[in-house]
């Protein structure tokens, strides 16, 4: 994954859709103005050249006529979906010159064109988890489901429902990669009135802590740690410091670890929902094991297929 600097370029992908309209409030709720540049970005479809041969025939004329009407129609409504995105992030904070348009058309393919374009200095990019048409996104796999699959440079964020985008819940297991997301995370969000939970999970037979106090800082802990502290105790320390180093203040973070089963993706879904964190951040990696990957895939996976009233934040 590339390094997160200053100003933070987004790629917010729009096809029109409630759920992009969705994807573009939740962008401007998180992301902090002062340090990103937005760039909503459509993919046109020209459909006019599909008529063209059709429109020989004169049985097919009139409908003919009535498809180019509709696809005015739609490319209208796509102009007026940036517009009325341009004057929402103005109104969030963004200087006009921090939003960008971008409406190229077609080349390789809707998801490919986006593909293509996220390689071009982006930090991350915001997609909606549905389409216009729930009953394909449903029966096959949805653009945001193909984009987690191939962008793996930057954070991918699908955005289901219509979540807080203030409080982001963390999973953390102390491996490389979680410390990268937590560092591309702070610097993605800074100083920005954002609550962040650690979430760190552990097995019943693995609980090391005494009491019932789940929210604590490790070095701070009042009850004695029994078992396990140099596992995780000491990273979730460093990984609050680099949050801190990030300018998220000490009183928006918060740290929690949680014994809980062996199947940890619906314990992750709840813990964000029963406490109001719009947002799940996950690795690609971590928070499993070779031998659990093979056989039951990976916790992202999981997350993403159950979380659809939630931001999953994908690094």
């Amino acid at each position: 994954m590339q390094e997160c600097a200053p100003p933070h370029k987004v790629l917010v992908a729009v096809d029109g859709s409630e759920q992009s309209l969705r994807a573009i409030r939740y962008a401007a709720g998180v992301f902090p103005p002062d340090r990103t540049h937005i760039v909503l970005f459509h993919v046109q479809v020209q459909l006019f050249e599909l008529f063209s041969d059709l429109g020989a025939y004169p049985h097919y004329k009139r409908q003919v006529t009535g498809l180019k009407r509709w696809a005015t129609e739609q490319k209208m409504d796509i102009y007026q979906t940036m517009d009325s995105a341009v004057v929402y992030f103005k109104q969030k904070g963004f200087p006009e010159s921090a939003i960008t348009v971008k409406t190229p058309a077609k080349k390789l393919g809707i998801t490919q064109d986006i593909i293509k374009e996220s390689y071009d200095g982006y930090q991350a990019i915001v997609v909606g988890r549905t389409g216009w048409s729930r009953f394909k996104d449903w029966l096959i796999k949805s653009a945001a489901m193909k984009l987690v699959a191939k962008i793996k440079h930057i954070p991918v964020v699908v955005v289901g429902g219509n979540p807080d985008a203030k409080n982001l819940l963390v999973a953390f297991d102390g491996t490389h990669g979680a410390m990268k997301g937590v560092v591309c995370v702070g610097a993605l969000v800074g100083n920005s009135g954002h609550h962040l939970q650690l979430y760190s999970m552990i097995s019943h037979e693995g609980k090391f802590w005494v009491g019932d106090e789940e929210f604590f800082i490790p070095e701070n802990a009042e009850a004695p740690i029994e078992t396990g502290k140099h596992r995780i105790g000491p990273h979730l320390v460093e990984a609050r410091s680099r949050l801190l180093a990030e300018g998220m203040p000490p009183d928006r973070i918060s740290i929690k670890i949680h014994a809980v089963d062996r199947d940890r993706a619906p314990h992750i879904v709840q813990e964000a929902m029963e406490n109001h964190f719009g947002g799940v951040v996950l690795g690609r990696r971590g928070l499993i094991t070779f031998i659990d990957e093979y056989f039951i895939g990976r916790i992202s996976d999981k997350v993403l297929k159950i979380a659809d009233q939630l931001a999953v934040w994908i690094i």
